[in-house]
């Protein structure tokens, strides 16, 4: 061969190298039934193979042993994990409550460790989960894309109704032909030489990488623009990444709208319309009359009608001529002319006296007083003050309020008297009676005979000391 011959021959081989072989990865031996497989397992184990491994479609007794297989170590990540992720929840909130945002609610302390166990057991699972999803893959070094073992049509019975072992051709002892004899020996049905599949074969294509990279780059930018917009000072709100409830597409009162012709978001109640739950068709229970229709159009009017037309001062014309002179005597009240009810329209129990108690201390006792003599703590404190603006309350022990019918009570306590609101919109029906049946024990208390106590509570009597 000529010197020019040689090199070319030379240069070829560079630009076009032969194909390496691909090496061999493990022998696999089939096996008909656990039993075969079984006892085949056993020999492999006392010959000292230690790189190998069995397959079968179910469990088989006595495999594992055989195989050596070691505890793994799993739970100590798990373990691990979930104590750190304990100390991690008390720390931050230590640091978040206690030290760089101390709040004081209600004088509680700003760590206690009750409070904080909660988040330290939702930070335990939360750590340990993701150990040991991240430990499990560790330890079984995935991903791995492929698996030389698959290529062996035989194998794929391994999940169906064959028995395999397999030697690694890593395996210190590995020789081809004693494996070989070996499985030979066990009477394997059929034995497979199995090549290692080549690393570039495993790799994903090309335009994977350059993907991943663009998709990773533009899944930065969401993140960076949310922190710019964080951290920059603005005269805006903050840009909230979850809005969540806070901008709800809603009307707040008192607000202007473009959505009505007069521009208001409060809208007037539609008339002839009654809210639901709230129709009062008993008269006797809303209004404490007897079939007040035309009585409860009375008292509207007598709402709206002049001071002379009630009686009030007289009124003196430009002429000089006074018209409607005050009166010598006050005129009736026209109210005492209504049909009011004397009879209370709900149920008179032990237990709605005692409703009745408990609304009257609380709505009541404060300008009335307990006893219902108009020396509440409230006109306690106006009377001392001296501003001349307070009007005592009426005594209930008064000669006029006992003579009203009940009926004519429950007006004065759902639309006020006086300088007294109104506590309809604050009390409801049934709670308005029962202070009313309350207020009438208390009136009837001071002018009880000794037949009106019980005969058991007798005994306890006792007189009191003459002033």
């Amino acid at each position: 061969m000529s010197a020019s011959n040689a090199i070319t021959e030379k240069r070829e081989k560079e630009h076009h190298p032969v194909a390496a072989q691909p090496a061999l990865s493990a022998m696999i031996a089939e096996f008909p039934t656990a039993g075969s497989v079984l006892a085949a397992a056993t020999r492999v184990s006392e010959a000292g193979w230690s790189d190998w491994d069995v397959h079968s479609p179910f469990p088989v007794h006595g495999i594992d042993s055989l195989l050596r297989i070691r505890s793994t170590k799993l739970p100590w990540f798990t373990l691990t994990a979930g104590l750190v992720g304990i100390v991690v929840a008390f720390v931050m909130q230590w640091w978040m409550n206690a030290v760089d945002y101390p709040f004081w609610i209600s004088g509680k302390p700003f760590f206690a460790l009750e409070a904080a166990a909660p988040i330290a057991f939702e930070m335990m699972i939360l750590f340990a989960a993701i150990a040991t999803i991240g430990g499990m893959i560790l330890l079984n070094r995935l991903p791995r894309f492929s698996n030389p073992l698959f290529a062996s049509e035989r194998f794929l019975r391994a999940t169906s109704d064959r028995f395999f072992i397999v030697i690694s051709a890593n395996d210190p002892k590995f020789d081809h032909d004693r494996v070989m004899q070996l499985f030979q020996e066990c009477s394997a049905t059929a034995i497979e030489t199995c090549l290692a599949i080549d690393a570039r074969e495993g790799r994903w294509p090309s335009l994977v990488t350059p993907i991943i990279v663009v998709a990773g780059v533009l899944a930065l930018v969401p993140p960076a623009l949310i922190a710019q917009k964080r951290s920059n000072p603005t005269d805006l709100p903050r840009f909230h990444v979850i809005t969540d409830m806070d901008f709800q597409p809603k009307f707040k009162p008192q607000r202007t709208s473009r959505l009505f012709a007069d521009g208001r978001v409060m809208r007037p109640q539609s008339a002839g319309t009654i809210a639901r739950g709230e129709i009062q068709l008993d008269s006797r229970l809303h209004q404490g009359m007897e079939y007040g229709s035309r009585e409860v159009a009375a008292i509207d009017r007598l709402n709206v009608l002049p001071i002379s037309a009630q009686g009030g001062p007289s009124v003196t014309s430009n002429e000089g001529v006074q018209k409607n002179p005050m009166p010598a005597v006050p005129p009736p009240d026209p109210l005492d002319a209504l049909p009011w009810v004397k009879e209370f329209p709900i149920s008179v129990t032990l237990k709605t006296m005692k409703r009745g108690q408990e609304r009257y201390n609380i709505y009541c006792s404060s300008c009335h007083g307990l006893a219902g003599d108009g020396d509440g703590l409230v006109t306690r404190r106006a009377l001392d003050l001296e501003q001349g603006t307070w009007i005592k309350p009426t005594s209930f022990h008064a000669e006029n309020v006992r003579n009203q019918p009940v009926g004519q009570l429950f007006h004065s306590v759902t639309n006020g008297v006086r300088k007294m609101p109104g506590y309809g919109d604050l009390i409801p029906v049934e709670d308005r009676w029962a202070i009313l049946l309350y207020l009438r024990a208390l009136q009837q208390s001071r002018r009880a005979d000794l037949q009106d106590v019980p005969t058991e509570l007798i005994p306890s009597l006792q007189d009191l000391p003459k002033e």
